[in-house]
């Protein structure tokens, strides 16, 4: 009796370090079984991520982040380690997180919000107003890992992007850079039927316009006319099940009255798996009228 109970003290006493050392790692890791239980983990995540970036807890961040994690901001794309770089340079106030939206696919969760947040203090002035976010989670060996995020929060004028932080595998760049042409190749020329195949259940992307899901994507492919895409500095890293693929992507679109410039802006997509068997599951387009 005495052995069992110095056991589950000790077992108590280790734990608590753990919780203690940021609210990310407290958080329980397993799938709700509804769509409202499903959209508290996504508000606790975010804002527990949140706050573990703007008060820069660099513990929870570095476990947190998966090691092949990817975020796109206007400026262009970042591995894990110029993601860490960057975050320094955040504004310090922890951003205002609402209209959280999270869709389960496989072992991911997609997540996109807005966030509101004052500009940093050496860097170009932000809006002010909400802006788009999107973050990918994974459930991976019983926690929570980020696989990949994106602000659309920019200047008034986007600037042109910088190049990717990072070289990345060639060959691995190289295969993100055809699915991404695929899919993209399939909206211009209007295969709708196959695009629409290539797009998971519970797709999220988020835009100049906010967030989206996936029936506005295929609506979006039916009403637009697009240039053929152009892809520069790809990056592309695996998370898990997760392909994460960033670019630079120049496709001019036209819908309604609205145009989209041809010029190269930063985009993320990720896909659920790999080759011809990959699903779209989220996408940042950070591209926006001029």
């Amino acid at each position: 009796m005495k052995t069992i109970l110095k056991t589950t003290l000790l077992r108590l006493v280790l734990a608590i370090p753990l919780c203690l050392a940021s609210p990310l790692l407290a958080q329980s890791a397993e799938w709700p079984v509804d769509d409202a239980g499903l959209k508290t983990l996504a508000q606790s995540l975010m804002s527990s991520w949140a706050k573990s970036v703007h008060s820069q807890d660099w513990s929870a961040i570095d476990t947190v982040l998966d090691p092949n994690s990817q975020r796109l901001t206007f400026e262009g794309a970042f591995d894990k380690a110029s993601q860490i770089e960057a975050i320094k340079s955040l504004s310090p106030a922890t951003p205002q997180v609402s209209d959280v939206v999270a869709s389960r696919v496989g072992d991911a969760l997609v997540v996109t919000c807005l966030a509101k947040v004052a500009s940093p203090p050496d860097g170009p002035a932000l809006s002010s107003d909400p802006t788009p976010r999107l973050v990918v989670w994974q459930l991976t060996d019983g926690s929570w890992h980020v696989a990949a995020w994106a602000s659309l929060n920019m200047p008034a004028k986007r600037p042109a992007p910088q190049p990717a932080k990072w070289a990345g595998d060639a060959a691995l760049n190289a295969q993100g850079e055809a699915m991404v042409m695929k899919f993209l190749q399939a909206q211009h020329a209007k295969e709708i039927d196959a695009f629409d195949a290539m797009i998971a259940d519970g797709m999220q992307f988020v835009n100049f316009k906010g967030q989206k899901l996936r029936a506005d994507m295929v609506k979006g492919a039916k009403m637009a006319t697009t240039d053929s895409p152009a892809i520069t500095d790809t990056r592309t890293t695996r998370c898990g099940t997760l392909t994460v693929v960033t670019c630079n992507l120049a496709m001019g679109q036209k819908i309604g009255f609205t145009t989209l410039p041809a010029s190269p802006a930063p985009f993320m997509v990720v896909f659920q798996g790999e080759g011809d068997a990959a699903k779209v599951i989220a996408i940042a387009n950070t591209n926006k009228p001029e």
